[in-house]
């Protein structure tokens, strides 16, 4: 489809290899005038049953839903249209209880071309990137722990693709009710548009086959985003093929002043940087303190308290959730790339563990460490009650709180 001659957009999905029906599914058109674009790469989980009823469900509720409410801000709109499509999931899911675990994960944006904006809401693991001058950058933040890991830089890309957890999600359309307001929930973020850019948004079926280099060489082509598509599909089925592969791609062609567009690039990367900061504050700054013995600095007694806390969720929540899914684990180990839905509580957990890897740890492990955990747990709650009731302890607790941090990490190598 071609606006002007300037804009271009386009959508392909395609089944693989392995799989034996398409749980994917996409949205490429305009929108309300001839200088609004919607765009979605829509995902169903693999593994549960109705994925592709999911993904179809958010495939026709968010189109319907923009087409009826254009007055506001775009990115409130697209955040009201997918709680919308979440719902309806959810209500599906009730009614039919054999598809009772069904649901879906989507990455969409509302491209406007007078206000030369990206509006993005982002649920999962499925991605948006912008290729601009030679250069590919990821916009979208994946909700899985893999995606955590890679991103913080204790995972290189490769390992991300290749390790047996990379479809561990923590986020879905489908398992709760949501409010369109729940920042937990739908990550938005708005992108300055600029001039000859082009958006990919893709399933992970294409991001967890090929490479950001074999996408870049892809996208330097010259071709129209038709053969591009194509090529991009036609790697992932090369590279094996294991998922649904989904790809929509658009292209907005613009002879901006160099100076604009300068300024609209730092922008976009001022945006994307604060976004990440955003989702893992906490962690970065826990991985900058941590990243040898030696740094683990007891500066301020209740901040460290309470990572150990968090380092005990981890444990006690990752114990039984482990034991659940252990099946698709060994699945997804030989060679199938379905995904595994985490409780959002639980993802944020994870993110700890994420900084701290316990390497070859199973269900088993955790399991025989429950007993020592509880006994830690214990003289954590027991050191938090003293410092609130007496400022004069305060020395005498950090001691005991070095000894902890000593402790749990015997505790983790151990695992």
């Amino acid at each position: 489809m071609k606006h002007k001659g300037e804009i271009s957009i386009y959508g392909k999905t395609d089944m693989g290899r392995v799989r034996t029906n398409n749980e994917d599914a996409f949205v490429a058109q305009s929108l309300w005038d001839e200088d609004t674009f919607l765009a979605i790469a829509i995902d169903g989980v693999g593994g549960y049953e109705g994925g592709e009823i999911a993904a179809d469900i958010a495939r026709k509720t968010i189109p319907e839903f923009l087409s009826v409410s254009s007055n506001g801000e775009r990115i409130e709109l697209l955040k009201q249209a997918v709680t919308a499509a979440n719902n309806a999931i959810f209500e599906a899911r009730e009614a039919d209880p054999e598809h009772g675990q069904m649901s879906c994960v989507l990455t969409a944006a509302i491209i406007d071309i007078a206000q030369q904006e990206i509006s993005m809401a982002h649920v999962g693991d499925s991605r948006l990137y912008s290729f601009y001058h030679g250069e590919l950058k990821k916009l979208s933040h994946d909700h899985s722990l893999i995606g955590y890991r890679e991103e913080i830089g204790d995972l290189t890309e490769e390992e991300a693709m290749h390790h047996p957890q990379r479809n561990v999600i923590g986020r879905d359309l489908g398992s709760q009710k949501h409010k369109a307001n729940d920042d937990e929930f739908i990550e938005a973020q708005v992108f300055p548009l600029l001039p000859n850019t082009t958006l990919l948004f893709c399933s992970d079926g294409l991001s967890d086959m090929i490479t950001s280099s074999t996408i870049t060489a892809v996208l330097s082509q010259s071709d129209s985003l038709e053969e591009k598509a194509d090529a991009l599909i036609k790697a992932a089925l090369e590279a094996g093929g294991k998922d649904n592969v989904t790809v929509v791609l658009f292209e907005y062609l613009n002879d901006e002043p160099e100076t604009k567009t300068a300024e609209a690039k730092k922008e976009m990367e001022r945006s994307v940087v604060f976004d990440a900061a955003e989702e893992t504050y906490n962690q970065a700054n826990q991985t900058a303190g941590n990243s040898s013995r030696k740094k683990w600095p007891v500066i301020v007694v209740c901040l460290i308290l309470v990572l150990m806390a968090g380092a005990f969720a981890v444990f006690n929540g990752l114990n039984g959730k482990t034991q659940k899914n252990k099946g698709k684990m060994e699945e997804q180990q030989n060679g199938c790339s379905d995904s595994i839905v985490l409780p959002q509580n639980k993802i944020d957990s994870l993110k700890f563990q994420a900084i701290h890897p316990a390497q070859g740890t199973n269900a088993e492990n955790y399991s025989g460490m429950q007993s020592q955990i509880e006994s830690l747990q214990r003289q954590n709650d027991s050191l938090r009650m003293k410092l609130i009731e007496s400022e004069s302890q305060k020395k005498q607790l950090e001691n005991k709180v070095n000894q902890f941090v000593e402790e749990l990490d015997v505790l983790r190598k151990s695992l």
